[in-house]
């Protein structure tokens, strides 16, 4: 029952960093230090797996991508609903947590300072970013059907990212490793410069493939067939939501929360391709991708850290991805390699060497 269970801990995860954002104060850095707790001290003890466990009910593994968006949606409006001030109670929320436990919701987050939104904004970047846009990034590989699209794409549009969708399926799994990829890092680029690179190059991108689709199918540019369009409404909905809950605080919150969200997914691009390198007419293999077996990053990322796998296969289902233990490996679990990326001169030193073994026997002299 575990290799089932195993896959419903982000949904937990959610729920902690709800709770504390609802308990208002300094409980607004709750979740994000259970998150912490949970994920890299995770890694830590519970080490590696590379098993390929067999599934008699697959839909036992999918049900946790479905409630995503509910799940997302809650914690989104829970954080409109802490940019109130005074006697605002957006959707009537406080009311109704106060006629269910005795304690005062209102008082609590009208006591609120800056510092404890900034730890409810990081907060829900981070499962906005870690559940939302990884199920998103799962949902919408799926091309064919139509309602994993629609759920991938409203879980994208709560990080304003229209263009992941589509970028990101058809640009990136094309050009991967090349220098026509705006998601693939180059030795000594730093993480703060790839993340201006890749979201402003992956964005003209997305566009570039958007008007392809259609000027081919003879679709208007400027009607609800163009995914970059309606993807841009799905945010500014949620951007309406959050300004109608909490004024101009709940807009910045809101769009800070997607900011973040979306600097941590362009760090994970980082992370997974940083200099592994790729002539466009090579066959993409597992070698073109940062690998990690941790059971714990495992778990809370849908396998997503088999990436050397996705690439090789990427309409694959995460749950079949293989293991790939002799593919670049990264040398700690997501989690704490995305704290190490964000110090340049540390991230070199520990990747340097992984990098240079790794061009030894692929890059031909």
């Amino acid at each position: 029952m575990m290799k089932y269970l195993k896959y419903f801990i982000t949904p937990v995860l959610l729920q902690a960093v709800m709770i504390g954002i609802l308990l208002g104060g300094h409980w607004m850095w709750f979740g994000l230090a259970v998150l912490f707790v949970v994920v890299i001290g995770g890694d830590a003890v519970l080490g590696e797996d590379a098993s390929q466990p067999e599934y008699s009910h697959p839909w036992l593994i999918e049900l946790p991508l479905h409630l995503a968006l509910p799940l997302v949606a809650m914690l989104l409006l829970s954080f409109a609903w802490a940019s109130g001030s005074g006697t605002q109670d957006f959707l009537g929320i406080g009311q109704l947590l106060t006629g269910l436990f005795s304690y005062d919701f209102f008082t609590e987050r009208n006591g609120s300072v800056w510092s404890d939104y900034v730890g409810a904004l990081l907060g829900v970047g981070f499962i906005v970013a870690g559940y939302g846009t990884n199920v998103g990034h799962e949902l919408t590989h799926r091309i064919k059907d139509r309602i994993a699209m629609l759920e991938g794409r409203w879980l994208l549009s709560a990080s304003c990212n229209a263009d992941f969708a589509i970028e990101h399926v058809y640009g990136h799994h094309i050009t991967v490793g090349t220098d026509k990829d705006p998601a693939t890092a180059r030795r000594g680029e730093n993480v703060y410069t790839f993340f201006i690179r890749s979201t402003v190059f992956g964005h003209i991108s997305a566009w570039k493939h958007e008007l392809k689709r259609l000027r081919k199918k003879g679709f208007s540019l400027f009607s609800f067939r163009n995914r970059m369009i309606t993807g841009y409404i799905m945010s500014v909905f949620l951007c309406a939501v959050f300004f109608s809950a909490g004024g101009v605080l709940g807009l910045v919150l809101f769009l800070g929360q997607a900011v973040f969200a979306k600097f941590i997914l362009e760090i994970v691009n980082y992370m997974e391709h940083y200099g592994l390198t790729r002539k466009s007419e090579q066959r993409i293999g597992p070698e073109h991708s940062w690998n990690t077996n941790k059971r714990m990053s495992s778990m809370v990322l849908f396998s997503l850290t088999r990436h050397s796998a996705h690439h090789e296969k990427p309409m694959v289902k995460f749950w079949k991805l293989d293991p790939y233990k002799n593919a670049p490996q990264m040398p700690y679990g997501y989690l704490t390699t995305l704290v190490i990326c964000l110090i340049p001169p540390l991230w070199y030193r520990i990747i340097t060497p992984g990098l240079n073994g790794w061009e030894q026997e692929y890059v031909p002299v």
